[in-house]
């Protein structure tokens, strides 16, 4: 109590005598570490300031321009809107009531050591691959699979090395499908990945 008495006494006397902030500053400092080693307490230290978080990592890209993501090497050629899909003579796809595809032409390369699927349907969230077709930057729509079409890139399993052209199709709202300029893929990880501007 007295320690704090005598504290508090020193530092009226510095201000009363007429010392700059500075010096008072350095005083107080000094009376508090002399009085922190006397009761054996450590005099208070500075916080390092906290760091951010890098957010996600996104390459803006238009039809024909190629970008990596992982092991992946993507080039997006463009962009149709299609209200069937056409598998030979006697098979087609259909897209349900009141809606169209987005047929989005793409190649892709598997720079990895091992076969892969594109866009699996299940894996781990920062390391597997998803598609989007976003339009005016608020409603996503996920890519269709279209069983058994050796175009359909969504699920497919490419070997190591090898390059596959093919389709991503995804069915969406006709007025939204008339308004193809509005609309951007988004292709890669949660946390990194492209986004085409068709």
């Amino acid at each position: 109590m007295k320690k704090k008495a005598l504290l508090l006494l020193t530092c009226s006397a510095v201000l009363l005598a007429g010392c700059s902030g500075n010096r008072v500053s350095e005083t107080v400092d000094k009376i508090s570490d002399s009085i922190s080693k006397e009761q054996g307490t450590p005099a208070p230290t500075a916080t390092a300031a906290p760091t951010s978080t890098p957010g996600p990592k996104e390459t803006s890209l238009t039809p024909g321009g190629k970008g990596t993501i992982g092991d992946w090497r993507i080039c997006v050629k463009k962009a149709s809107v299609k209200t069937k899909i056409n598998d030979g003579k006697y098979r087609q796809f259909k897209p349900g009531k009141g809606k169209s595809f987005v047929v989005v032409s793409v190649s892709a390369k598997n720079n990895g050591a091992k076969a892969q699927q594109l866009l699996p349907r299940i894996g781990l969230e920062n390391k597997m691959i998803s598609a989007a077709l976003i339009h005016q930057d608020k409603d996503e729509y996920a890519p269709t699979e279209l069983i058994a079409y050796n175009k359909d890139l969504a699920a497919e399993t490419i070997q190591a090395g090898s390059t596959k052209n093919g389709i991503i199709a995804f069915e969406v709202p006709k007025k939204a499908a008339k308004q193809l300029k509005k609309m951007k893929l988004r292709i890669g990880t949660k946390s990194d990945y492209l986004v085409y501007t068709m």
